[in-house]
């Protein structure tokens, strides 16, 4: 039963809600970006680094694509032929055997599987052939005052002016994805802060042009974040011999208690006898995309919250050496 109290509650609720977003609403960016220069200056950004920052506007195109990012608009089926294309496939494949020497070395280092590291180099920037080419501060700045997620960007936009304030690269008009992600690689300026590594060790953590650099920053990312070089990332799998399958979705269990309640691999085949944990991760109703997914898989949702991302790169992993 709804009271008077409760209504009213709710009702204040709502006034406060709609005043704090008029406000923000009414804050020119002009003034958005004094406020935060200030803020930046108070965490050791120096005055020379903070005139990247010149000229910058709202850049529209950026905020346009934050909302409307493809998870948020294609069903699976439709993101996987995308991402997981028969060219992007083949490319990873040659790819793969073609850095071999370098990838067996980082793969030891890291334990980090080759295969991954190629399947996240080659869905974040196509092979390191598009790492986009908007001006990093001025896309940072558009994103955090836009308000969706201005906390987040807002503390990326501090990360990536102490890039510049530390010299860790060589040049100050550095272009980044429409989310401000960098390199061959896209990490996010945190990101690279605390993950790129100089791996040719020359003195420069160059995620752009330098492969060493782009492959260890990728599997140092995935080791510093509870990578197991000895477990894949999960398995598509059938489900149509379990009744209700919905009520386990998201559910964690060992494998041999997945196996108990019916389900199999793909091809009908009795799942593997590994004592591990493993997630149900059904992401449509027909039961054709339905997966196991094990702890590898949770360290992929921490580079990009998508599970659609990360199935896609557990996929293209496996087609790699398939």
């Amino acid at each position: 039963m709804i009271t008077k109290n409760k209504v009213n509650i709710l009702f204040m609720s709502i006034i406060v809600s709609c005043i704090s977003f008029n406000s923000f609403a009414d804050i020119t960016f002009d003034k958005w970006l004094e406020d935060f220069k200030r803020e930046a200056i108070t965490k050791g950004i120096s005055q020379s680094t903070l005139e990247v920052l010149n000229d910058a506007k709202p850049i529209k195109k950026t905020i346009k694509l934050d909302r409307n990012q493809p998870e948020f608009k294609l069903t699976f089926e439709e993101y996987k032929k995308r991402i997981v294309s028969d060219y992007r496939i083949n490319k990873a494949k040659k790819e793969f055997l073609k850095n071999k020497d370098l990838l067996d070395k980082i793969s030891k280092k890291y334990n980090v599987q080759s295969r991954y590291i190629i399947s996240l180099w080659a869905i974040e920037s196509n092979f390191g052939n598009n790492m986009g080419n908007f001006n990093l501060f001025h896309t940072l700045s558009s994103l955090a005052y836009d308000g969706r997620r201005s906390k987040y960007f807002r503390s990326e936009l501090i990360s990536a002016l102490k890039i510049i304030e530390n010299e860790m690269v060589d040049f100050q008009n550095i272009k980044s994805g429409w989310a401000g992600a960098l390199g061959q690689c896209q990490l996010m300026p945190s990101s690279y802060l605390k993950y790129a590594v100089d791996e040719n060790m020359d003195g420069k953590i160059d995620i752009w042009n330098t492969k060493e650099d782009v492959f260890g920053s990728i599997a140092n990312y995935l080791s510093k974040n509870g990578w197991k070089g000895n477990l894949i990332w999960g398995r598509n799998v059938s489900t149509k011999e379990v009744k209700n399958i919905l009520n386990y979705n998201k559910k964690n269990k060992k494998i041999k208690d997945w196996s108990k309640i019916g389900i199999k691999k793909i091809d009908g085949t009795n799942l593997p006898l590994v004592n591990i944990n493993a997630r149900l991760l059904i992401v449509d109703k027909m039961r054709k995309n339905s997966f196991l997914v094990y702890n590898n898989f949770e360290t992929l949702l921490k580079w990009n919250r998508s599970n659609y991302f990360a199935l896609s790169v557990g996929l293209l992993s496996d087609k790699i050496i398939n």
